[in-house]
């Protein structure tokens, strides 16, 4: 039996799409960026909130977002582990 997709409010897949990103992104992209920097699970999350509450729908979502986003959020962290 296939279930279908209900995305919440009255969104589903014959109605909607979803494009998701997740915490795993949020990593590729410290790895992809050589971002000198670890993150836990709720700063990712962190992180995606911050692009989820800026995102331009005019431009959508993609990897400089998270990038620019994991610096802003965490520009103090960046730095303090540079000096170390």
């Amino acid at each position: 039996m296939i279930h279908e997709l209900n995305y919440g409010y009255g969104y589903n897949e014959k109605n909607s799409i979803v494009i998701i990103w997740c915490i795993d992104d949020v990593r590729h992209t410290i790895r992809d960026y050589d971002i000198d920097v670890e993150l836990t699970d709720d700063e990712c999350m962190e992180v995606l909130g911050y692009c989820d509450n800026h995102q331009d729908a005019e431009f959508g979502m993609g990897w400089e977002n998270i990038y620019q986003a994991i610096l802003y959020c965490f520009e103090d962290k960046i730095n303090k582990t540079k000096k170390e």
